[in-house]
């Protein structure tokens, strides 16, 4: 009887691991698409940043065949409710040749890494779509918003005998919109900022901070903030259809030398 009991705990712990292979397996997101006249194979550049208009080259098969060529960030969802997807459309969409299609990621456009991008026939009833999973990554920036009047995108202040002198000051980050503050770390130069609050407007966030410099050398400091988000994502079925999964996604933005000290006069 022992002996059966440990065949059978053995033969379960073999079973967990593949099952949890079984499972991330099918959690891979994988390219969709409704057609047999184009494909879409590769997007470059892959990475970028938001806080510039970007230029993009398409490369696949068969865009001749598109009667009209509609671009855009995001999965197609494969149903009537909305032809966008609520998803980024990109603009100065341009047919190079059958392999080549251009088009332009508009600054502030919303960050994600590993987005899918959509190359669909916006002449075609119904339309016709190819999705390329995890396309390209689009990182967030910030902006500073200084509020010492000369609009330099630098929070200044003079330099402090008093530890408790602080400075406050905005973010604006671009293309993000983060829910909790909690989610969020920023640091000026190696110290820690106090997040006191967030606020969303349209894709972006607005992150108010103080920082304590008191005592600190006059010098230039790097501001950066870590952030964490829960995302949605679409994985394709084997009917074509997406069902929608939640992940984090982790990163960090830096903005050089945006916190001036300087000495007293």
């Amino acid at each position: 009887m022992k002996k059966k009991i440990l065949v059978l705990a053995l033969a379960l712990a073999m079973a967990v691991p593949a099952l949890a292979d079984a499972k991330k397996k099918k959690a891979v997101n994988t390219n969709n698409n409704n057609n047999s006249v184009f494909t879409v194979a590769s997007v470059s550049p892959a990475e970028m940043n938001n806080d510039a208009d970007t230029d993009i080259t398409i490369s696949g098969e068969g865009f001749s065949g598109i009667a009209v060529i509609g671009v855009k960030l995001g999965a197609w969802e494969g149903d009537a409710k909305d032809d966008t997807d609520n998803s980024i459309l990109l603009s100065n969409i341009t047919f190079s040749n059958d392999t080549t299609i251009l088009a332009t990621i508009p600054a502030g456009t919303r960050a994600q890494d590993n987005q899918d991008l959509t190359v669909f026939d916006d002449g075609a009833d119904p339309k016709t779509h190819y999705t390329l999973a995890d396309a390209i990554s689009i990182h967030p920036m910030f902006t500073v918003n200084d509020e010492d009047g000369d609009s330099d995108g630098i929070v200044e202040v003079f330099q402090s005998s008093s530890k408790s002198s602080k400075a406050v000051f905005g973010l604006t980050v671009m293309g993000k919109s983060f829910k909790n503050k909690r989610w969020l770390k920023l640091k000026v130069g190696n110290k820690k900022a106090v997040i006191t609050r967030i606020s969303r407007s349209g894709e972006n966030t607005i992150v108010r901070a103080k920082f304590k410099y008191g005592k600190m050398a006059a010098n230039d400091y790097n501001i950066n903030l870590a952030y964490k988000e829960r995302l949605k994502y679409g994985v394709a079925n084997s009917k074509n259809r997406l069902k929608y999964r939640n992940k984090w996604e982790r990163g960090t933005i830096t903005m050089d030398n945006a916190f001036r000290i300087n000495s007293l006069p």
